[in-house]
């Protein structure tokens, strides 16, 4: 369970690809007020496309962590039911 959790937290710190913050620190400043943005691109198909994929394989990692976590908590869960039977028998005897 702790990989997945730890999964779940590097992939929310990341945030999906389309929507990460970019940094302007490799772009070429004219002036203190003006600079040549390293990052403006004219959005083709093949960039929207590749977009499209990269947030479906975040989306995919995410659930794929979310499930393993909940199937983790699921068996805790099965495990201390039985434990409680366990006890209640133990408590009767």
């Amino acid at each position: 369970m702790g990989l997945k959790t730890a999964t779940i937290q590097l992939l929310k710190k990341a945030g999906r690809p389309s929507e990460r913050l970019v940094s302007h620190e490799n772009c070429r400043y004219k002036t203190a007020m003006e600079h040549e943005c390293v990052h403006v691109h004219e959005i083709t198909e093949d960039a929207g496309t590749e977009e499209a994929e990269a947030n479906a394989e975040y989306d995919n990692a995410l659930k794929e962590a979310i499930r393993g976590v909940q199937n983790a908590v699921t068996a805790i869960n099965e495990h201390l039911e039985e434990v409680r039977y366990e006890i209640a028998a133990l408590e009767t005897e």
